[in-house]
């Protein structure tokens, strides 16, 4: 029985939830509520704060929805808007602001390091300056967490902006644009790789005219189709990165309660043959109930209208629905408009770019409706949001992709008061499910970001969480401890303390005790394993890895057929990043008990954080063949193939389409509905990986 799951490829974030209370909204209906985060604006750019259910009119895919509810937020009183009787509708009145999650995403793959350099600065400052008590807050950059998880602690997040720098692989495709044979812009390069003859001939002849002396030596025309097809490539791979960790986020939020606004800092990104890459991002973003805000980190003078509209106030350079005239920015417009956010450009002074945005942030409406379609079958759903009130801008996300929404207005829970050495739950769910993620500080979720979704050159490491207990798991801990107990019975040093005394303080949660009184029962020469087993609990509850290892190594030793102690062993080294010696432990595992599906599961996941997919790939079909009843298995060899399909996956200018992998999606999206088929806790995520594959 490991402590943590380390035989799952999906990450997941679990936050704890708060009691019922006076502050919180629950619905007295099982019915599933989609809300909506309506930003309402009058003539004069102010919000308006005096609206109600009959002014709210939504539809779905066209079709009419009735809205049960209208809750303010981010007034001084924040009242609850009159509701339609109904046996779903919230009651109870919202505190006027909840807490907000706030990530401030750097798109290192399309930023200069000028452009990265000024916003990370205006993020360092407003974090400073403006960053509110109670808040949680994230750093993204090259398209992984820094620190691995979310803070409510000012400084360590103003810490983590400031770290923020350019990845030193990473070469801007302007500056390479501008080379010689010069092309204007990635749409330019993208024509040209996909056959526009004109294109390619307006290119060479800008060519001759910028360096005669060259285009009399060589023939130029090859040397820009060949420029054109390897930037096309770039072009193409670098959006894939940016939608892809838009994607990952998205599903992580998801799991969070509360509002939750991305900052997204890009110099813009061109999107060719992957509208539906973006849909599908955009979707996911909405089902998160993510609002993105999307500011150009070139500044002013971008774009054919820049001249009309340079240094003024932020909401003029504000974007709903222009026209295209700058192809670089369509994919970040879209973020911010489909989201219900707004997309800053032509904007030099980014500090006043970002509280522009906290101010929109902070006052909405989240409107609830029950969907006349009830079944959720993952295909984007269109939203429109109007309000009967004449003269008003209204601004919502404009769709979803139907998995079950996220919810908006239960808030983030976080204890009253954790001390900065609090322990974690010493707990952890069943050894075969897929639970984990990134580690939670002061009753503060981290939020995962899933190596599959990311193709990035190494796959994200990811510490699982502490976990509140759960009955079950406690009932296979103390079963474990019991079965020690029992095999080797108990000896006049157990008994009388201090290793009941310890032990009955690890059951009561005081690990920080238990883990004093075991460490004294554990030093005795006759100190049964139980006690040992039990050290090595109240060890890792409190997140001293090293010293649960060296307790549970004392375990094996003495009683090397106690099968739990294998996969203890293995999150512990894990989590010290020794996954070596954790594999090491685990082939012994896998030697004693060869028909043990999830010994080779565990095997599995250590070897794709190893990078090696294909040795996971081996284990994962070793464990299908033992346990072909076991779902879980099915459901990590389709991930790991799937990884390893999104690493192969190479662009061919002929053809025009990315290609390769054909095999491993076909096995995928087989195994994937295998485990559809046996059943399993994570359905969703196994349809939504279903649907990205079709996709592709």
């Amino acid at each position: 029985m490991g402590l943590w799951s380390i035989v799952a490829l999906l990450a997941i974030c679990d936050p704890q939830q708060a009691p019922p209370s006076a502050a919180l909204q629950t619905f007295r209906s099982g019915a599933l509520i989609v809300e909506v985060d309506v930003r309402v604006l009058g003539k004069d750019d102010r919000f308006v704060t005096d609206l109600g259910v009959p002014e709210f009119a939504i539809t779905e895919d066209g079709v009419p929805q009735k809205v049960l509810s209208v809750v303010l937020i981010g007034a001084p009183v924040a009242p609850l808007a009159p509701l339609a009787p109904a046996p779903s509708a919230p009651s109870g009145p919202l505190g006027p602001r909840p807490p907000q999650t706030w990530l401030f995403v750097f798109d290192t793959y399309h930023l200069t390091a000028g452009g990265l350099a000024r916003t990370r600065d205006a993020v360092v400052k407003f974090v400073a300056d403006r960053f509110r008590e109670g808040d949680l807050g994230g750093i993204v950059v090259d398209g992984k967490m820094v620190n691995n998880r979310l803070t409510s602690a000012r400084e360590e997040l103003r810490t983590a902006a400031a770290s923020v720098k350019m990845p030193g692989e990473l070469r801007s495709r302007q500056l390479e644009l501008r080379e010689w044979p010069r092309l204007q812009d990635d749409e330019e390069a993208w024509s040209i790789s996909t056959g526009d003859q004109q294109a390619l001939k307006s290119a060479t002849a800008r060519a001759c005219i910028e360096d005669p002396d060259q285009c009399r030596r060589v023939p130029v025309e090859p040397q820009v189709l060949e420029k054109a097809r390897r930037l096309a490539a770039g072009i193409r791979t670098a959006t894939s990165l940016t939608l892809n960790v838009v994607t990952v986020l998205s599903r992580g939020l998801a799991r969070l309660t509360g509002p939750k606004t991305v900052v997204f800092l890009s110099e813009g990104f061109f999107l060719s043959d992957q509208e539906l890459d973006l849909r599908q991002a955009v979707g996911m973003a909405a089902r998160a109930g993510a609002h993105f805000y999307t500011i150009d980190a070139r500044g002013l003078n971008t774009g054919s209208a820049s001249s009309d509209i340079i240094d003024q106030p932020v909401a003029s350079a504000v974007v709903a629905g222009q026209q295209k005239f700058d192809t670089r920015s369509d994919g970040t417009n879209s973020l911010a408009v489909d989201t219900g956010g707004f997309a800053i450009r032509n904007e030099n002074n980014f500090g006043r770019a970002l509280d522009e945005i906290q101010r929109d942030a902070g006052t909405y409406y989240v409107v609830g409706y029950a969907p006349a379609k009830e079944t959720f079958d993952g295909k984007y759903r269109a939203i429109s949001v109007k309000v009967s009130r004449p003269g008003v801008k209204v601004r919502a996300r404009r769709g979803y992709l139907a998995f079950e929404p996220a919810t908006l207005l239960k808030p983030i829970s976080r204890p009253a008061a954790a001390p900065s050495d609090a322990p974690a739950a010493a707990v952890s769910p069943k050894r075969g499910s897929a639970e984990t993620g990134g580690e939670a500080e002061h009753g503060v979720p981290a939020l995962p970001i899933s190596p599959v979704l990311i193709a990035l050159p190494e796959a994200g490491t990811h510490v699982p969480a502490a976990r509140t207990s759960e009955p079950s798991v406690r009932v296979r801990v103390d079963r474990a401890v019991m079965s020690l107990k029992s095999t080797f019975g108990e000896t006049a040093s157990d008994r009388n303390s201090p290793a009941e005394v310890g032990w009955a303080a690890y059951e009561k949660g005081d690990v920080e005790t238990a883990a004093r009184h075991l460490a004294e029962a554990a030093k005795a020469s006759d100190a049964r394993p139980w006690v040992l087993y039990a050290l090595g609990l109240a060890h890792f509850a409190l997140r001293h890895y090293h010293d649960a290892a060296q307790s549970w190594e004392r375990v094996r030793r003495e009683v090397p057929e106690f099968e739990p102690i294998y996969f203890s062993l293995a999150d512990a080294y894990g989590l010290q990043r020794d996954e070596g010696a954790a594999i090491k432990v685990l082939r012994e595992a896998e030697q004693r008990w060869p028909a043990d599906a999830e010994v080779s599961d565990a095997v599995g996941v250590i070897q794709v954080r190893r990078g090696a997919l294909d040795a996971a790939i081996d284990s994962f079909e070793r464990a299908t063949k033992v346990g072909p009843d076991d779902a879980l298995g099915y459901f990590n060899l389709a991930r790991t193939l799937q990884m390893r399909l999104l690493k192969s996956q190479r662009y061919d200018p002929q053809m025009q389409k990315w290609i390769g992998g054909d095999e491993d999606r076909r096995r995928a999206v087989a195994n994937f509905q295998k485990y559809l088929s046996l059943g399993g806790p994570y359905e969703r995520q196994a349809q939504e990986a279903l649907a990205s594959l079709a996709w592709k």
